[in-house]
């Protein structure tokens, strides 16, 4: 496609220097990835700024740079070859530009936004679709499944516009009718999601998490709203959570665009829980739902999973949810790393779960601990570079529902681990540091909880989930809390 062309589709404003039209091959982000006859976002982050890098591309032939238009980056005599492309957001004209070269129509397009709950919810939501045999896909966490296959793992929860684009690119050539995305709050902050509007968006919950990004609160719930905000059209429909205590700020959104509300919960209209309450191996919930009451026992260890199931069955069937539908919900399995209960040859009760801010850990050991018959112990850890304040948090919630709390590292990056575990036992009284075990080595920390475990015991090891890596500084190495645990068993 030539530039003239593709820029030609952009809604973005634009100011074009030293332009050349030649034949775009490929646009990215990455200098590494650059080559001749591409398209450089020069963006300027928290630690790099890409302008940097555009000195090293005059070896190159056919170049266009999107550069900020407060950029002060002026081309010289070896730069005769780069188009420059000035933009008030450089990330939103990336984005716009990847959608425009990377084309895509995919039917359905869903996306779901919250702190937690958005990859259980895009599983389960994909799990029922596949079960009515359709072609269908979902980007996340998890990556790129389709045709219940895993294609692609991307580093990012949203993955940046260019490669969000090729998946969609991908899927739409190969017939995908229906795609449900994780919009995470820094992905909708940072435009990776621009131009595309949804059929559906759905809100999960909102608790503290990514405050080194956000700053503060406020910014980081107004990140999560533009999903309702520039991701809609009028015929879009929002799923929302009517329990969350901040439920009512998204309704306030939908209702100033007009968008239709199919909300569940014990304060909601469409799908109202009129009682939940626990039974063995799981919940009875009790509910109402196009003016009959229905009742569906649900085999699960805690609440949330009910209503991230719920919000699945929503996203699927719409308004046309009815009594059958829910008779499917014990077919849906967690996704990996999600509450996933590991066999063992010793029945041992040992979990591995995803959970890393303090809701999530909260509700995660909540549940745990209601299902537990001996005592619950717990394994956590805080990654580097990321929210100090949850640190303290952290430990705070699984003190509060664990018989003993082991302490170790989770990706420490660039910082001190020892000071990480530090931050995360501020403050506590005497009392409480009795019932904690500090063991950094992760390994170590697992075959020592492992050891301690009694028939009726649960082990829950938290804050990694289906990851299979660990980062020290700049190293990632391979790590697995669940090869971790078999291995160890195997060997019991």
């Amino acid at each position: 496609m030539k530039l003239k062309e593709l820029l030609k589709g952009c809604n973005t404003n634009l100011v074009l220097e030293n332009f050349n039209n030649f034949t775009v091959k490929d646009i990215s982000s990455d200098s590494r990835l650059i080559k001749s006859n591409y398209i450089f976002a020069a963006i300027s982050g928290t630690k790099d700024n890409g302008e940097k890098y555009i000195k090293d591309f005059s070896k190159f032939k056919n170049i266009a740079v999107i550069i900020s238009k407060k950029s002060k980056f002026n081309l010289k005599k070896r730069h005769n070859d780069i188009t420059l492309i000035k933009t008030h957001n450089v990330r939103k004209l990336l984005s716009e530009i990847t959608s425009i070269f990377y084309k895509s129509f995919i039917p359905e397009k869903i996306a779901i936004t919250g702190t937690n709950g958005k990859t259980s919810v895009c599983d389960y939501t994909r799990q029922i679709w596949e079960k009515e045999n359709l072609e269908v896909a979902s980007i996340g966490t998890l990556g790129l499944i389709f045709k219940k296959k895993k294609v692609e793992t991307p580093n990012l929860t949203t993955p940046d516009p260019t490669l969000f684009n090729k998946y969609l690119n991908f899927l739409s050539k190969r017939k995908c009718k229906k795609v449900i995305i994780e919009a995470s709050s820094i992905g909708l902050d940072q435009e990776r999601l621009y131009p595309h509007q949804f059929n559906k968006v759905a809100f999960t919950n909102l608790t503290q998490d990514h405050l080194d990004y956000h700053k503060n609160f406020l910014n980081y719930k107004r990140s999560k709203s533009l999903l309702f905000q520039s991701h809609v059209s009028k015929n879009s429909v929002s799923v929302i959570n009517s329990d969350d205590k901040f439920s009512k700020y998204f309704f306030k959104i939908c209702k100033s665009r007009n968008l239709k509300v199919l909300d569940f919960g014990k304060k909601a209209d469409f799908f109202k829980f009129l009682s939940l309450k626990k039974r063995d191996k799981g919940f009875e919930l009790k509910y109402f739902l196009k003016k009959k009451v229905g009742v569906v026992f649900i085999e699960c260890f805690s609440e949330y999973e009910i209503y991230n199931k719920i919000c699945a069955l929503i996203l699927v069937y719409g308004k046309q949810l009815n009594f059958k539908n829910l008779n499917s919900i014990n077919l849906l399995h967690n996704p990996a790393g999600r509450l996933e209960k590991l066999k063992n040859k010793h029945n041992l009760n040992i979990f591995i779960d995803y959970a890393h801010t303090p809701d999530a850990l909260k509700n995660l050991l909540k549940g745990l601990k209601r299902n537990c018959k001996g005592r619950l112990l717990s394994i956590i850890g805080c990654g580097g570079e990321r929210d100090k304040t949850k640190r303290p948090l952290m430990t705070k919630e699984a003190l509060t529902y664990s018989d003993c709390v082991i302490i170790t590292d989770d990706n420490p990056r660039n910082e001190n681990p020892s000071k990480i575990r530090k931050e995360m036992t501020k403050n506590l009284r005497e009392i409480d540091k009795k019932n904690i075990k500090e063991i950094a080595d992760r390994k170590k920390a697992i075959q020592y909880s492992i050891k301690l475990l009694n028939k009726n015991d649960f082990l829950v090891i938290t804050g990694k989930g289906h990851e299979n890596y660990q980062i020290y500084k700049d190293r990632k190495s391979f790590f697995s809390d669940k090869d971790t645990v078999l291995k160890f068993i195997g060997k019991l």
